[in-house]
């Protein structure tokens, strides 16, 4: 179960034969501390560690919130020029990375660039990055790299996860 919206193959864990029921992040909550499929928050009881019987309380709050949406106005703040905040991460870190400023680009449009791959029939976003296990990736721009194309078919060789990188070999 997963309150995730997406519910194909591979997509929380990238095992294909993981099938995902999508519900609502209460229910999926209850079945956790139930540990089994069966339960109905409704009417099943749980044993607390104590012994006693117990049984969940219906969700409750605003279906929208009283005072609307916050329009997201005056909520970034922007970091200041000279400031002395200095973001630090582990440089053995696979999760995150701190990234160099790219270099500035000329102006001028690329020409005789390699073609990376070529997808052959349906391709998504989810061919083009996948998520499952990519997903604690997010933050680290070369490991996501390493995902780019995996679930796309390569034209050149009908497969999956399969391509040459043009500047190593």
């Amino acid at each position: 179960m997963t309150s995730y919206n997406r519910n194909f193959a591979k997509r929380n864990d990238g095992n294909a034969g993981t099938h995902a029921f999508v519900t609502s992040p209460e229910l999926v909550t209850a079945l956790a501390f139930a540990g089994r499929l069966d339960f109905n928050p409704l009417t099943d009881f749980l044993v607390g560690s104590d012994g006693v019987k117990f049984k969940f309380d219906p969700p409750s709050g605003d279906e929208l919130p009283q005072r609307g949406y916050d329009p997201g106005e005056n909520t970034y703040v922007a970091p200041q020029k000279g400031s002395k905040t200095k973001v630090v991460v582990s440089p053995q870190s696979d999760r995150l990375q701190l990234l160099e400023p790219f270099t500035k680009w000329d102006g001028q449009d690329y020409t005789d660039m390699p073609v990376l791959v070529k997808a052959k029939g349906k391709c998504t976003t989810d061919h083009i990055s996948m998520a499952g296990p990519w997903l604690k990736y997010r933050g680290h721009l070369e490991n996501i790299s390493n995902n780019m194309y995996i679930g796309a078919v390569n034209a050149e060789n009908d497969q999956t996860d399969s391509v040459t990188n043009q500047i190593t070999g």
